[in-house]
């Protein structure tokens, strides 16, 4: 039977990997982490492709994380949760003080609290019970609903949805789209930012942890967000990629990946190179490098 594109819910899909579920849980014991009850009956978890879109999403749909997952992530991982993303100063600079916005999973309340100091008439939508307590602190409206329901109630009512970190998290990418567009105003602003996974981390550490089920549920870049105005009524205002920031993770990524590829001698090579001398000339070329996250713009028809 074959698998539809969470995009376009076409049958254009091809397999591009398939993972042994032990690998997947090995690689989360590494942190901490327990993750077999979400793959016990799955011996194998498939990569496939939209080949409309480029798309790479995990299957089946049914092995993604619940909420004692992302407890298990926040206590085992310090700074799993990052606030002051550059993401999110791009944001700021995209979305005026007369717009009215959405976050679509706003967590705590951190996004949100930077657009009340800028007075923006902003809402959030959040599931975690802790955090939709935090945000009510705050003082923030956060609402304890889907996405596709709270669209179905205000449709055409917002300048900007926006959402960071979230998109890689859902299986129905289709349903995503089509109701934030819907809670859009004609011209309105659909903001997105995710990991970026045209760079190192997906093409030289394709095992990379959080990066796999139940963590992540696709993989996007640069390249798949440029298909999208051909699916959904919106055109692309911009697409931004962060240059590179984290050069350590970076150089060690390139030497893990050359002994991958039995490529010792360079490897060698890249290990007897200083850190100081490496990460002056990363920093110098960092500009030309993608780094981890991608923002896309694009507005409503």
């Amino acid at each position: 039977m074959e698998t539809l594109s969470p995009v376009t819910k076409s049958n254009h899909t091809s397999v591009v990997l398939e993972i042994p579920s032990g690998t997947i849980i090995g690689q989360y014991q590494q942190l901490g982490i327990d993750v077999t009850r979400f793959l016990k009956d799955v011996p194998t978890v498939r990569l496939l492709r939209c080949n409309d879109t480029g798309y790479r999403f995990y299957h089946p749909f049914s092995i993604f994380g619940d909420g004692a997952f992302y407890d298990d992530l926040q206590t085992n991982l310090n700074g799993y949760y990052v606030e002051g993303r550059k993401e999110h100063l791009k944001a700021l600079d995209i979305i005026k003080s007369s717009d009215k916005v959405l976050e679509v999973g706003s967590g705590s309340g951190y996004f949100l609290g930077l657009l009340k100091a800028k007075q923006v008439d902003c809402r959030g939508l959040e599931f975690n019970p802790q955090a939709l307590a935090d945000a009510a602190a705050k003082g923030l409206t956060v609402y304890n609903e889907t996405l596709e329901h709270h669209a179905l109630s205000h449709e055409g009512e917002y300048d900007v949805v926006c959402s960071f970190q979230v998109l890689e998290h859902i299986t129905d990418i289709k349903s995503y789209f089509d109701s934030a567009i819907r809670a859009l105003k004609p011209g309105g602003k659909l903001l997105i930012g995710v990991p970026n996974n045209n760079p190192y981390i997906f093409r030289q550490d394709i095992y990379h942890t959080l990066n796999l089920p139940p963590h992540h549920a696709g993989l996007w870049n640069k390249a798949t967000f440029e298909k999208i105005p051909s699916f959904f009524p919106v055109t692309t205002s911009e697409i931004y990629v962060e240059p590179l920031q984290e050069t350590k993770e970076w150089y060690r990524v390139q030497i893990d990946h050359y002994r991958r590829q039995n490529k010792t001698g360079i490897a060698r090579l890249l290990q007897l190179i200083p850190r100081p001398v490496y990460k002056l000339f990363l920093k110098a070329f960092s500009s030309f490098i993608e780094g981890r996250n991608v923002v896309a713009v694009f507005i409503k028809k």
